[in-house]
């Protein structure tokens, strides 16, 4: 591998853990806790398309200002009228926790743990690794970086 390259390579990985550390700043701040009403809890069959025909369901809880993902568990806690607590995080105003201010049981969406913290953290590891060992493991960089581009879309976008 030639020295520029070498230099364009590592300003790549560069470029992607800045990324990856931005997610996580974006989940580990703290955000702004707001509380409103719920307006509705919706339910929603997700299928798999799959030759077993398989399915779950999948719940959202609607507010006055918000829309976002919820443990089933959690729907069973609440009913339209009652007012919930969540934190929107600073950067990407996605929902990082939300409760039931009576209860005051925190929960957080598996996706979010998933996007915000799992993700960012393994693509740090493997970038470290790769720096620090000079191992070769372009295909998992790779798939990697092409993950961060896909968990950024979904937190601009979603």
């Amino acid at each position: 591998m030639t020295k520029n390259q070498n230099k364009l390579q590592l300003t790549i990985t560069g470029i992607f853990t800045l990324l990856a550390l931005v997610i996580l700043v974006d989940l580990a701040l703290p955000g702004k806790v707001e509380m409103n009403e719920i307006v509705s809890i919706n339910k929603s069959r997700e299928d798999y398309n799959n030759a077993a025909g398989n399915f779950h369901y999948s719940y959202q809880i609607e507010t006055t200002k918000h829309t976002f993902p919820v443990k089933e568990a959690f729907t069973n806690l609440v009913k339209p009228q009652d007012f919930v607590a969540y934190s929107v995080s600073r950067i990407f105003q996605e929902v990082n926790w939300y409760k039931v201010p009576r209860i005051g049981d925190e929960h957080t969406y598996s996706l979010r743990i998933v996007s915000g913290l799992v993700l960012p953290l393994l693509a740090l590891l493997v970038f470290f690794i790769r720096y620090r060992f000079n191992i070769k493991m372009s295909t998992l960089v790779f798939v990697l970086q092409v993950l961060l581009i896909a968990d950024l879309v979904f937190l601009l976008i979603y």
